[in-house]
């Protein structure tokens, strides 16, 4: 496993211990992006690729081996959607969680600094983190997203920002990322 799938992997193997969830989401904006960038590198130099390294590249590595590992055999889903992966996951939940309220969701967010041939694409403020929630119908409301209008883009990872909002005091957590905004509430 890279070092991004062992951080998602074990993030999600700890959300679960002592629950079982019945859908798995796995964001993340770039995935294997620093095993790709070594594939590339390697055909470029004309280096015959490993097939095993061609297949753990792909953006559902992470979530493929989360359910071999967890022996699971429920539906999961990867999610890569720019600066706004995270709140496009937490919206997969919520609409799963609508429609089958019963159940649990295993949401992860996982990305690393990319590598730096790329950072000057992207003014985003990369950070290595993996974080997983089993979310779940609340009997008294919980937190939910909705889109709002989009105010200044804010340039760090949305996962660990949230992370933050929800270990403290307040009452809403408000971010625009790509002119897209958002807002928790609890």
């Amino acid at each position: 496993m890279s070092r991004l799938s062992r951080m998602a992997v074990a993030a999600a193997i700890d959300a679960t211990s002592v629950q079982t969830v019945d859908y798995s989401i796995f964001c993340s904006q770039h995935g294997e992006i620093v095993r790709t960038g070594v594939l590339l590198s390697s055909i470029t130099a004309g280096v015959e690729l490993s097939p095993t390294a061609f297949a753990q590249s792909v953006h559902n590595t992470s979530s493929g081996l989360f359910t071999i590992i967890a022996k699971s055999n429920a539906p999961s889903i990867s999610i890569a959607s720019g600066t706004n992966t995270f709140a496009y996951g937490w919206m997969e939940a919520q609409a799963y969680l609508a429609g089958n309220p019963a159940h649990r969701v295993l949401l992860v967010d996982f990305d690393e600094v990319i590598p730096e041939e790329y950072q000057r694409y992207s003014d985003q403020i990369f950070s290595d983190h993996a974080l997983a929630l089993v979310l779940r119908v609340a009997d008294n409301g919980g937190i939910g997203v909705v889109r709002t209008a989009p105010d200044e883009d804010e340039n760090l990872p949305q996962g660990p920002m949230f992370l933050a909002w929800e270990r403290s005091d307040a009452a809403t957590l408000s971010l625009t990322t790509e002119g897209q905004g958002w807002r928790w509430d609890r």
